[in-house]
């Protein structure tokens, strides 16, 4: 599906059936939110794990917006993380890609709890980003030279759904407000 420009009041829609809309404001937030991650995210230990800032954010989008912003979210904003951090070129995007698909497939199963819902999909997205990237290091690096990386895959979960829940209402807000606007279906 090709993208035309949109209007200068600063959106960029697809063209064909079904097309929705992504505001720039939506990309420039995707771009400062990955460069967040990358500065704060090695500084940042809670509990001897570091927070997946992306990955929340991508988990959120996805749930609020659905699926195709939350792809434009993990490509943009795991493009830029991963060029600003020392993990291997297209593995963040990679990883982000994937647990977007995977939270919108359980939207439409799980969806209609719209507060647990999010919380969920984090913890379970950031176990599927991990063991991924666990792969990806594999093939790419040597291997980790931590004891038992797979120990801290299940405190990263935690912390990561725990910043999800405490995002998820001020997300509803922002979303609400910077959301494109939804046309009749008339």
């Amino acid at each position: 599906m090709p993208i035309v420009a949109g209007p200068a009041g600063g959106s960029v829609k697809t063209a064909g059936h079904g097309g929705f809309e992504i505001s720039y404001t939506a990309v420039l937030l995707a771009v400062v939110v990955g460069v967040v991650h990358a500065g704060l995210a090695p500084v940042i230990e809670i509990a001897g794990v570091r927070p997946n800032l992306v990955l929340v954010a991508v988990v959120l989008v996805t749930t609020q917006q659905g699926f195709f912003a939350g792809i434009v979210w993990a490509f943009v904003a795991g493009l830029t993380a991963n060029l600003l951090v020392q993990d291997p070129l297209g593995s963040l995007p990679l990883s982000l890609l994937l647990v977007s698909a995977v939270v919108a497939g359980g939207d439409r199963l799980l969806g209609r709890m719209t507060w647990l819902f999010p919380i969920l999909a984090a913890f379970a997205g950031s176990i599927l980003a991990d063991i991924l990237l666990l792969g990806v290091y594999r093939l790419v690096e040597e291997p980790l030279r931590i004891a038992d990386p797979v120990s801290l895959i299940l405190p990263a979960a935690v912390l990561n759904a725990a910043i999800c829940g405490l995002l998820l209402y001020p997300a509803r807000v922002a979303s609400g407000r910077l959301g494109p606007e939804e046309k009749a279906a008339w």
